[in-house]
């Protein structure tokens, strides 16, 4: 049981890496594809603008928490907006800067906190809706940002593949000698009751004739 239980603690690190490549390849798959990836109630965007810097850098991964309904003046949202005028939605991050209500409805008002490029809010970022809101900033990664550029700008694709299926590989090795050890564990086991019951059924034997000679 020990063997076992030391072999599981040895692949958990293998399992940890493996979900988290698996999860980078899941967002930049989808950022690449220009959807909208969501990990545990967490949608997930590549910032192409300088406009919020220094708050969000250009090149960043940034999280929002899509079930929330609750946004303040000062909360950073991720919001679909039609940019152009032509009909196509795009996905913009800005902080709220105003509020107001009109008739029980909510009106939000953001702008882009690089008073450089967005010194004043433009027409897409007045009187936002909440069915136009798709979550609230909660966070942000250089690193995976980095890796998405890694492996789109710099033909990595292939290499992190690899490093997926060694893992996989790694992993499935593992996995497969715990099942091993298990299935020779209960084979011991079988075996130990087996002769369990040999001794048993000697024992009794034995004591048999034992009475028959005492009669």
């Amino acid at each position: 049981m020990k063997s076992t239980l030391k072999k599981i603690a040895n692949i958990i690190p293998y399992l940890i890496l493996l979900l988290a490549f698996i999860l980078i390849v899941s967002v930049v798959t989808s950022v690449k594809k220009g959807e909208t990836p969501t990990i545990f109630g967490r949608a997930v965007f590549l910032v192409v603008s300088p406009s919020m810097e220094d708050t969000i850098m250009v090149g960043d991964i940034i999280f929002s928490d899509t079930l929330t309904n609750e946004f303040h003046v000062g909360d950073i949202i991720t919001f679909y907006a039609d940019l152009d005028g032509n009909g196509t939605d795009e996905t913009v991050t800005h902080r709220i800067v105003s509020i107001t209500v009109d008739e029980g409805v909510s009106y939000y008002t953001t702008k882009g906190d690089n008073e450089a490029t967005n010194p004043i809010s433009d027409d897409f970022e007045i009187d936002i809706t909440a069915d136009r809101i798709i979550g609230k900033y909660t966070g942000k990664s250089g690193f995976i940002g980095k890796v998405y550029s890694a492996i789109y700008s710099g033909g990595l694709s292939l290499v992190f593949i690899v490093i997926i299926l060694v893992f996989v590989i790694i992993g499935g090795m593992e996995i497969f000698n715990i099942i091993k050890i298990i299935s020779q564990a209960k084979d011991e086991k079988a075996l130990e009751e087996e002769k369990d019951k040999l001794v048993q059924i000697e024992l009794e034997r034995l004591r048999r004739e034992q009475k028959e000679k005492e009669e």
